[in-house]
């Protein structure tokens, strides 16, 4: 079996927030340090506020609620490239 992932990069400035149209995630590559958090158009959330490190790839092999979407938001300082 063979498993591509692929994703589109989408750079966040400081403290961004990013709404996501399609039904997956693929991760973060922070630039600088701070926190992410993920919550659905409806207000759930899926990923509280969880702290990103400067220069490290965090993985979010997540299916989103296609129905609905969810939007990113870096706080604390944070920036960098989000796997969409």
């Amino acid at each position: 079996m063979n498993v591509q992932e692929r994703y589109t990069p989408q750079l966040l400035g400081v403290n961004a927030t990013y709404a996501i149209r399609g039904a997956s995630l693929g991760g973060f590559l922070a630039k600088t340090s701070g926190t992410l958090t993920i919550v659905t158009s409806s207000g759930a959330t899926l990923v509280d506020a969880v702290p990103v490190t400067g220069g490290i790839y965090l993985p979010l092999p997540f299916a989103l609620p296609s129905s609905e979407g969810a939007v990113v938001t870096l706080g604390g300082g944070a920036s960098g490239t989000l796997a969409v």
